[in-house]
C-alpha cells in the first residue's frame, strides 16, 4: 500500500489513540536496522505463492478462536487452506498440535510460541510501532529470516500493507497477494478479549476502554477493505 493511500486512515488512528508517530517512525528505523542483513525479496516470492489462488483462513485472537478452528480443522472445504495467525492466536494452533503458514505479531503473544512456530517454517512477518520498540529490540534478532512491517512511512525492507491491529493487518497482507477467498476465524469486535490476546490469561477478559477503540478501528478497517475488493470473504459465525 501506498503511504498517501494509508495516511488519511493512520492519522484518524492517531488522533483517536493519541499515538506517537515520531515513536512509529523511530520504531520502523530500528526494525529497517535490525534487519538489515536479510534479502527480504525471497519472502515476499514465498508469501505470495502461499496465498495466490488460495482459500486463507486468518485467525484472530477473539473468545470465538478455538471453537472456529475446530470448525474449519474438521471440515473438508478447508483441506488445502493457509492459515495465518494474528499474534496471540498462535497459541491456540500450539495448544491444539497445529501449525500456521503465516503469523503476523507485533509481538505481544508468546515469544516461545512465536519462535517454535518459526522454527517449524512460519513466515514471521513483524510489526513495529512505538509501543514496542523494546520487545522489537529484544526479540527480532533471535526470530531469524523474517518480514518487517509498519504503520508510518514504509522503507526498503521495512513494509507497508496497512491494517492496524494484527488481525486486520494480517488481512490487508493477505489480500495484497491475490487470494481466492479469506475466511475470517476468531475476528470477535465485542467487549470481551480473548485469552490467546497476552500471556499470562487463563480466560477471557474484559476489554478496556482503550482496548474498544482498537477493536472499532479494526473492523472499520476490515469492512472498508471488504467492501472495497473483488475478493470473497466470509466471516466464521
Amino acid at each position: 500500500m501506498r503511504w498517501e493511500e494509508w495516511k488519511p486512515f493512520y492519522l484518524d488512528i492517531v488522533d483517536r489513540l493519541e499515538l506517537d508517530v515520531q515513536a512509529d517512525r523511530m520504531a520502523t528505523a530500528l526494525l529497517t536496522d535490525l534487519l538489515k542483513d536479510i534479502d527480504p525479496e525471497p519472502l515476499l516470492r514465498d508469501l505470495n505463492e502461499l496465498v495466490a489462488g488460495r482459500t486463507v483462513i486468518v485467525c484472530g485472537a477473539g473468545p470465538s478462536l478455538e471453537r472456529h478452528l475446530e470448525i474449519v480443522i474438521k471440515s473438508k472445504e478447508f483441506d488445502n487452506a493457509v492459515y495465518v495467525a494474528a499474534d496471540g492466536a498462535i497459541s491456540a494452533f500450539i495448544n491444539l498440535g497445529l501449525n500456521c503458514d503465516i503469523i503476523v505479531t507485533d509481538l505481544d503473544g508468546r515469544m516461545e510460541h512465536i519462535k517454535k512456530a518459526v522454527e517449524h517454517g512460519t513466515l514471521a512477518i513483524v510489526h513495529a510501532h512505538g509501543d514496542n520498540m523494546e520487545m522489537v529490540r529484544e526479540s527480532v534478532p533471535s526470530l531469524g529470516i523474517i518480514l518487517g512491517s509498519t504503520q508510518v512511512e514504509p522503507t526498503d525492507n521495512v513494509f507497508l500493507w496497512g491494517g492496524f491491529t494484527d488481525g486486520d493487518r494480517a488481512c490487508h497482507i493477505i489480500a495484497q497477494n491475490a487470494p481466492r477467498r479469506i475466511v475470517l476465524a476468531g475476528m470477535d469486535f465485542g467487549v470481551t478479549v480473548g485469552k490467546w490476546s497476552k500471556p499470562n490469561h487463563e480466560g477471557n477478559f474484559r476489554a478496556s476502554k482503550r482496548k474498544r477503540i482498537k477493536l472499532q478501528i479494526a473492523e472499520e478497517l476490515l469492512t472498508h477493505l471488504m467492501s472495497s475488493s473483488r475478493i470473497e470473504y466470509h466471516v466464521l459465525g
